[in-house]
């Protein structure tokens, strides 16, 4: 049954590091791993650039942000319907990127595909979030071109006042990167070492597992709410401490039962603090994404 256990807090640990340690959206990940090849390309190696994707898009067929890629160095070498193609194809695995919407829509634009390229435009609108000046910049060429002057106007004037806001917000300071290992991770440090001690406290003096695990489960649960990122790191000195305070500082029971029990409440309060901080951390953007 131990083993079982353990076995259990290990796949929640590596899920939970996986799934919540990281707080970057999907497209941000894979804008991170694609960074060589962005590079390549922005360097206007397009050849290599295209090599690149291509072997990223057979490795993982669904990047959409690969997608992207390919069909901007596609467009470069002239083969315009393959980078529409693989636009298209972006867009079945992620129709919230922008990028992808504006890139379909400057190809139909330049083929004369005018409404084809509003809606495409609206649509890079829509999932920009007013962050770029350029997908409103095309929204009104396409308005333009399709005759619609009024909302041509207002589109030119919502990216002159995008552009007017960056002007004024002057030069982007990037925030100092907070350290790792802070004042606020010392404190909770210390009150991992405090509810360690008592549950190894409870552990020795409770008739069953009840309490030891009802008290590990709750102190993991803060551990998860107070720590949403670094949370693994404090369950993990937390477990550490119940396991070598077990056999450091008390004394082994005698009698073969009431070793079994106390076992059970120890690596049974480890595998709950592992379980107990993902939960909490869950708990935690929940509340901040409600």
């Amino acid at each position: 049954m131990l083993e079982f256990l353990v076995v259990v807090s290990l796949v929640g640990y590596i899920y939970y590091l996986r799934n919540y340690a990281d707080l970057r959206t999907k497209s941000e990940k894979e804008a991170a791993g694609l960074q060589e090849g962005i590079s390549l390309f922005n360097e206007a190696q397009t050849e290599k650039a295209f090599n690149y994707f291509d072997q990223k898009i057979k490795a993982k067929p669904k990047s959409s942000f690969a997608y992207l890629y390919r069909a901007l160095c596609y467009k470069k070498l002239g083969n315009i319907d393959a980078a529409k193609t693989d636009l298209i194809t972006g867009l079945s695995y992620d129709g919230t990127l922008s990028q992808l919407h504006l890139e379909k829509g400057k190809i139909e634009f330049e083929t004369g595909q005018l409404r084809d390229a509003f809606e495409s435009f609206d649509k890079a609108v829509l999932y920009d979030g007013d962050e770029h000046e350029t997908t409103y910049h095309w929204r009104g060429l396409a308005n333009q071109a399709l005759g619609r002057d009024v909302e041509a106007q207002k589109d030119f004037w919502k990216e002159s006042d995008i552009l007017q806001k960056k002007l004024t917000a002057g030069p982007v300071v990037t925030k100092p990167k907070d350290p790792f290992f802070d004042k606020r991770l010392a404190i909770n440090s210390i009150l991992i070492i405090a509810t360690s001690i008592l549950v190894i406290v409870i552990i020795k003096k409770s008739d069953g597992i009840h309490l030891p695990f009802l008290l590990a489960v709750f102190s993991a649960i803060s551990i998860g709410i107070v720590e949403p990122v670094k949370g693994w790191l404090l369950a993990i000195f937390q477990c550490i401490l119940l396991v070598a305070g077990y056999f450091l500082f008390t004394d082994l029971p005698e009698n073969t039962g009431r070793q079994e029990v106390e076992s059970f409440s120890l690596y049974g309060s480890c595998v709950l603090t592992f379980a107990g901080s993902f939960i909490g951390a869950f708990l935690k953007r929940a509340f901040i994404a409600g």
